[in-house]
C-alpha cells in the first residue's frame, strides 16, 4: 500500500502505550509507591483520591497545562501539604521519575505506531506533565512522530475542544482523514464532534488497534 500523505493516525499515550490496566504495574500503583516512600504513615487506600485533589490549583488550572518548572513546583507544594511530606522539590522529582521509569508499557503498540509511519503521518496526543516528557520519549521515541501534541506544552488539555482544534490546524489534515486512537470515552466524544474517525481501545487490545488502522487506510 502506498504512502498516504493526506492521512494521519493520532495515538494517545496513557492507556494506549503506557498501562492503566489493573494487575499491571500502572500509574495508580506508581503513585501509591511514590507517596509511601515519602510518608509510610499515609493510608494506601487514600492516596489516589488525595493525589487527584491536588491536580488543579485554586483557579482550576490542571498540572497537565503547566509549561514552566516553577508552576510544577507549586503543584508539588499542594502534594507536600496534602500528604505531610518533608522532602524538597528536587528529591520529589528524582523519586517521581525513578518510580515512573519502571511502569509497564506496551512495546508492541510502539512498534505498530512506528510501522504505521511507513503508510501515513503519525502523531501522539496526550495529557501529561512536564515531568513526564522524559519518560514518554524513552518509551516511544518522539523523533519517530510527525507531530507531537503534549498538553503541558500546549497549555490546554483533552477533552477541551480547543486543543483538538489546535491539533487539526497544525497538521492541516481534513477531519475525515484523521484517526484518533484513545482509551477514554470523554476524549473520544470531542474528536467525534469534530468529525474525526475514532477507535476507543486499550494498549492490550493490539488487534483492535491494528484493525482500526487497516480499515482507516483502506477507505
Amino acid at each position: 500500500m502506498s504512502y498516504q500523505e493526506n492521512k494521519i493516525v493520532i495515538f494517545d499515550w496513557g492507556g494506549i502505550v503506557e498501562s492503566h490496566r489493573e494487575g499491571e504495574y500502572n500509574c495508580n500503583q506508581v503513585t501509591i509507591n511514590i507517596i509511601k516512600k515519602l510518608n509510610p504513615k499515609i493510608k494506601e487506600n487514600e492516596i489516589i483520591e488525595k493525589w487527584k485533589e491536588c491536580s488543579c490549583d485554586k483557579n482550576g488550572r490542571n498540572i497537565g497545562t503547566y509549561k514552566n518548572i516553577e508552576h510544577v513546583e507549586s503543584w508539588y507544594q499542594r502534594i507536600k501539604n496534602k500528604f505531610d511530606l518533608t522532602c524538597d522539590f528536587a528529591t520529589f522529582v528524582e523519586i517521581y521519575r525513578k518510580e515512573y521509569a519502571n511502569i509497564y508499557f506496551y512495546k508492541n503498540v510502539v512498534e505498530l505506531e512506528h510501522k504505521t509511519k511507513e503508510r501515513c503521518k503519525i502523531g501522539i496526543f496526550s495529557n501529561l506533565t512536564l515531568l513526564d516528557k522524559e519518560r514518554i520519549n524513552a518509551q516511544v521515541n518522539l523523533e519517530k512522530f510527525d507531530y507531537i501534541w503534549l498538553s503541558f506544552e500546549m497549555e490546554e488539555r483533552k477533552p477541551n475542544q480547543r486543543i483538538y482544534e489546535m491539533v487539526q490546524c497544525e497538521c492541516g489534515i481534513k477531519p475525515e482523514n484523521i484517526l484518533f486512537i484513545e482509551d477514554t470515552q470523554q476524549n473520544i466524544e470531542t474528536a467525534k464532534k469534530l468529525g474525526w474517525n475514532t477507535c476507543r481501545a486499550y494498549g492490550y487490545e493490539i488487534e483492535k488497534i491494528r484493525e482500526s488502522i487497516e480499515m482507516f487506510l483502506q477507505n
